[in-house]
């Protein structure tokens, strides 16, 4: 007898693949939302947020502040195939993707820039990083504890 182990979480992706296979089917490709990949740093008083966006343009790349909130959305589009045209392999995902951060209190969007270059969308928000307060000492007062004259005591009784 052949025992075959399964990992107990196996159906919950075969579930998952299922479900975006359908979703595509369904609805196609660009109904389905990616996540964009992204660092975030600082650069002096700077914040910058460098995002991955290969294959889109300029026009296709919405940068948006709303209050605090800092959103992406790009969309890369599907190739128009002419017709004869067959595809062997299709790899390059088309669609869109949105990405958002919280940004520090009291920005506003004049401190945004952003520009898209050889595939990588750079935000930067100038002025973003404040310096840390200094750290003062305080003082602290208080009656010293003699647990070596309570430890003598113990002993003589």
């Amino acid at each position: 007898m052949i025992v075959r182990y399964q990992h107990p979480y196996a159906a919950f992706r075969q579930f998952d693949r299922e479900f975006e296979r359908l979703v595509r089917l369904g609805f196609g490709r660009g109904a389905v939302q990616y996540s964009l990949r992204a660092d975030v740093y600082t650069e002096g008083e700077d914040l910058v947020v460098r995002a991955a966006v290969p294959g889109v343009s300029a026009e296709d790349v919405t940068v948006e502040l709303e209050g605090r909130r800092l959103s992406i959305t790009a969309e890369r589009k599907a190739r128009e195939s002419a017709e004869g045209d067959r595809y062997l392999v299709r790899g390059l995902s088309a669609g869109s993707f949105r990405r958002e951060f919280t940004l520090p209190e009291g920005i506003a969007a004049e401190q945004l820039g952003a520009e898209v270059a050889d595939g990588i969308l750079t935000v930067r928000v100038t002025g973003a990083v404040k310096p840390a307060p200094t750290a003062q000492r305080i003082p602290v007062t208080g009656a010293p504890v003699e647990i070596e004259a309570e430890a003598k005591d113990a002993e003589t009784e």
